[in-house]
């Protein structure tokens, strides 16, 4: 019905004859027809494709799980632990397809190894699943509620002793710190203020990338406004407030290589609040104390 009113409406329009309208009719029937087919083949084109896919996928993963399985296990990276209890440690056998395991497994590591501040898996195929891990380093050691802890330079909690004598030998610094919240060993301090946190974690950022931080033996950033370190166990820096603190500790290193100025074995307290006329008390009776 529709065809018949389409044919009067264009019959109605077309000054031509009934044959040539017949062939423009056609054409457009015809081009319809050609498009729809385009459509159709791009439609199967996909179709096929999207089979592909899965297939391949289906058969990459039968593969990888049949052929790929762990016969070896490697840790590198340790110095503190030994690769046999880090394994122990893991829900990983031996037989189980090597990538049947991802980063997960690794997540608690830290928890029971506390040095250990990262770790990834890597595999080497054809049967070898490598375990690489980074240890931090200690820095520092801070009292906390009675006890003693073991910092890295990220304020990572490592080990925990009974007493400070324990940790003689390591080459660390005592650090004061302000008020804390959480004490965990495997985790970051936690501040009791947040704005603790910033300032404590740039100024000991500043320590332990300065020239002096191999001579810090005390550090105390109990008060940002009043920082002091202590520099071979003799002398006692006041630093003031934190203000340019890299160069107030570059200028601490050049005024304790002029040997001359400090006797050896001689105590001494520096004026570091401005580098620009810091002064230096030489004396044996110089109290060397971060509570001074």
């Amino acid at each position: 019905m529709n065809g018949n009113a389409d044919n009067r409406r264009d019959s109605r329009f077309f000054t031509g004859d009934r044959s040539e309208l017949q062939e423009i009719q056609s054409k457009e029937s015809l081009q319809r027809f050609v498009r729809h087919n385009k459509k159709r083949r791009r439609l199967s084109r996909l179709s096929y494709v999207l089979i592909f896919l899965v297939l391949g996928t289906i058969f990459v993963i039968v593969c990888l799980s049949v052929f790929f399985k762990i016969e070896h296990i490697e840790v590198v990276g340790l110095t503190r632990y030994s690769a046999v209890e880090i394994i122990n440690s893991l829900d990983i056998k031996l037989g189980e397809s090597l990538y049947s395991v991802n980063n997960a497994v690794l997540s608690d590591l830290s928890d029971e190894f506390p040095f250990i501040s990262s770790a990834r898996l890597q595999r080497k195929l054809p049967d070898t699943l490598v375990i690489e891990v980074v240890e931090d380093e200690a820095a520092a050691w801070c009292e906390l509620y009675g006890e003693y802890f073991v910092l890295s330079g990220e304020l990572r909690i490592l080990d925990r002793v009974s007493e400070p004598s324990l940790l003689e030998g390591q080459g660390l610094f005592e650090l004061r710190l302000p008020e804390i919240d959480s004490a965990i060993v495997g985790r970051r301090i936690e501040f009791t203020n947040e704005s603790d946190d910033e300032y404590v974690t740039a100024y000991l950022d500043a320590v332990i990338g300065s020239v002096l931080y191999p001579r810090i033996t005390a550090l105390d950033l109990r008060d940002k406004f009043d920082l002091k370190l202590i520099c071979d166990d003799l002398y006692l820096v006041e630093l003031a407030d934190g203000e340019d603190l890299p160069t107030k500790l570059s200028a601490t290193a050049g005024v304790l290589s002029q040997t001359e100025a400090f006797p050896e074995g001689t105590p001494a307290v520096i004026d570091m609040a401005d580098p620009a006329v810091s002064s230096a008390i030489v004396s044996h009776n110089a109290d060397i104390s971060l509570d001074a």
